[in-house]
């Protein structure tokens, strides 16, 4: 849509609002400020709708959410669970690497939220050493 498209495409929206409304607001001898009021009372007939729509949206969310967390808590249990069995040279390695990864694309001028994106897995490596329990604490090679 141009600039020159826009006002006659809202004046055409505000003229179609004050039929709808009933009244002969869009006659050419009322104001733009009669339309437009016109338009925004039927915009907050509107109003109801919308808060019933976002509200069952909400509700359906709420009803899948405790599921969803369950899920995502036991993927990373399982997860730091596995992490945790790993020798600690295959952790130092995978941590490497992925410090490797991060400053290359910090280098290479990439944005941060991709070099943080990268720097994940040596924090999880690193964690999964450090919260090792004594009991799988594997040795050194």
């Amino acid at each position: 849509m141009t600039t020159t498209e826009a006002p006659k495409r809202a004046a055409t929206t505000l003229d179609e609002a004050a039929h709808e409304a009933g009244g002969e607001i869009a006659d050419e001898g009322r104001s733009v400020t009669d339309r437009a009021r016109v338009a925004v009372m039927g915009a907050f007939d509107r109003v109801p709708d919308l808060f019933g729509t976002a509200r069952n949206g909400a509700s359906q969310v709420a009803d899948h959410l405790p599921d969803a967390v369950e899920r995502a808590r036991a993927g990373a249990h399982e997860t730091a669970t596995t992490m945790q069995t790993m020798s600690d040279p295959t952790l130092r390695l995978l941590a490497a690497g992925s410090v490797g990864l991060a400053v290359g694309l910090y280098l290479a001028g990439a944005r941060r939220p991709i070099t943080l994106a990268a720097m994940v897995p040596a924090v999880i490596a690193g964690s999964a050493i450090a919260t090792r329990p004594s009991r799988i604490r594997l040795p050194s090679r």
